[in-house]
């Protein structure tokens, strides 16, 4: 198709991509990222020394006051007692819980609410659904 705009005295120029204008730019980029990674690197760097009670230094944990292995603030009574080897309050109610879970009985008679051991209750709902 030709067109009757087209003038023979005006030429397209050559479609030239500026790489040096773009590899500058970028490079521009890139330094400006690096050196506000930098800066923000120290600063926190500094705040956090701020706020170290210890100061700028990191000092080494020292060994506590008392026996190795006893946290502050932890029960111990509900776990096993390694010493003894006597069950604790927490392993004694687990292993009561598991005994509900195995035995026949009435959860509530009034209601006609029984209890059935769990393997059992599993294996009749899979019955039902087929």
């Amino acid at each position: 198709m030709t067109s009757h705009y087209r003038r023979p005295d005006v030429r397209q120029e050559d479609d030239l991509v500026p790489w040096r204008r773009i590899l500058a730019i970028a490079f521009a980029v890139v330094t400006i990222f690096v050196i506000l990674g930098l800066w923000s690197w120290m600063i926190l760097r500094d705040r956090e020394a701020e706020l170290r009670p210890a100061g700028r230094r990191l000092q080494p944990p020292e060994e506590p006051a008392g026996a190795r292995g006893v946290v502050a603030g932890v029960d111990r009574r509900i776990f096993v007692r390694r010493e003894t080897g006597e069950e604790g309050l927490g392993t004694m109610l687990n292993r009561q819980k598991r005994e509900e879970l195995r035995r026949f009985g009435w959860a509530d008679r009034s209601r006609g609410l029984v209890q059935i051991p769990i393997d059992d209750a599993m294996n009749l709902v899979v019955e039902e659904s087929r």
